[in-house]
């Protein structure tokens, strides 16, 4: 239904047109980014990096952070162009700020519009990341002569992705990559694959 959902998403008319904006913004960034609601509401200008660059980076801090430990995300150029336009639209620290400006996105907002949409129990934006998460375990490539079947997306690339902490305590101890580029290209890859959903839609 994901098609549909981009459908419904880019004609979202639940709210003022400046509060449809950063709702309509923060969803898609939520989505195409892997985050955590709070991660996403509490967003400041000053964590993003290199946006007009080759390697644009959100920095997101440890005390924000679920397992207390930096999190850094490489942007695919559709969360790009959503950062640089949410930011230039705010005079506001938050990049994406509620109502009053000076404060985040309520923690509800964008819940809320999943239900105006009509996904009430169907669909939550925490799921935006069992969604991706699905998406990049099921991607194979083929290689070899004869050949086989290998993951495109290594699991620590998307474990690291969704901020998950290593379950194999000595190798976390010591395992402290951050797979930037290839994360950096599985995250587009993925976006290329929400904008062909939206086409569909």
């Amino acid at each position: 239904e994901l098609p549909q959902f981009m459908k419904k998403l880019e004609i979202y008319d639940g709210e003022n047109p400046r509060r449809r904006i950063v709702t309509k913004n923060a969803v898609k960034f939520a989505l195409l980014t892997w985050v955590r609601t709070k991660e996403l509401r509490f967003a400041t200008k000053r964590e993003f990096e290199n946006l007009e660059g080759s390697d644009p980076l959100w920095r997101i801090p440890a005390d924000r952070m679920k397992m207390k430990r930096e999190h850094l995300i490489p942007l695919s150029t559709e969360a790009v162009m959503i950062a640089k336009e949410a930011i230039s639209s705010t005079e506001a620290e938050f990049v994406f700020p509620g109502n009053k400006s000076i404060k985040p996105l309520s923690e509800n907002t964008m819940i809320y519009a999943l239900y105006r949409m009509g996904y009430i129990g169907r669909q939550t934006v925490h799921g935006f990341r069992g969604l991706a998460s699905t998406w990049a375990n099921e991607q194979l490539i083929e290689i070899g002569d004869p050949p086989i079947w290998i993951r495109k997306f290594h699991e620590d690339w998307v474990e690291l992705q969704l901020a998950h902490v290593e379950g194999n305590e000595v190798r976390g101890a010591y395992n402290a990559a951050e797979y930037l580029a290839p994360r950096r290209q599985m995250l587009q890859d993925w976006s290329d694959f929400i904008v062909q959903q939206k086409e569909l839609g």
